[in-house]
């Protein structure tokens, strides 16, 4: 598994790159969300390595605030699988499905969407102060 980390994200892809069908991942593509303290989040993290490297997990990201969150990365097809595995590395609470781009399916799953967003907002808040928090989406949709 290779880390790459950024200003805001800790990416934790896999040592070979696979190809993506864009198409299908803007249809089904989505995240698993875990939510608990960097520390908890980075050791969930790497007991993700071996799933990540042999392709049962896309890649995730966290975020490097205190507390954090997980975004693992999978196609709906294969959330059932991924929530497993999720558990058995011990990530049994707080977590939510939440689709990338198919927002029209996120909606039809009101408890969990709105657990979801409430969830990042609140993380957020925690972990970077008010000040941190506006500044970190300033950055996020400033353009590159």
């Amino acid at each position: 598994m290779r880390i790459v980390r950024e200003k805001i994200w800790i990416w934790f892809l896999p040592d070979k790159e696979r190809p993506v069908n864009r198409d299908v991942w803007h249809d089904s593509g989505g995240k698993w969300l875990v939510f608990d303290h960097l520390e908890k989040i980075m050791a969930l993290a790497h007991k993700l390595e071996s799933y990540i490297d042999s392709g049962d997990i896309h890649g995730a990201k966290c975020w490097n605030g205190d507390p954090s969150g997980l975004n693992v990365y999978s196609l709906d097809k294969d959330r059932e699988k991924v929530k497993t595995i999720l558990e058995t590395c011990n990530a049994k609470r707080r977590k939510v499905w939440e689709y990338d781009y198919a927002w029209g399916k996120n909606v039809t799953r009101p408890i969990d969407f709105i657990y979801s967003w409430a969830s990042k907002f609140i993380t957020i808040l925690k972990s970077y102060g008010i000040r941190g928090a506006i500044q970190l989406f300033k950055d996020e949709v400033k353009p590159d």
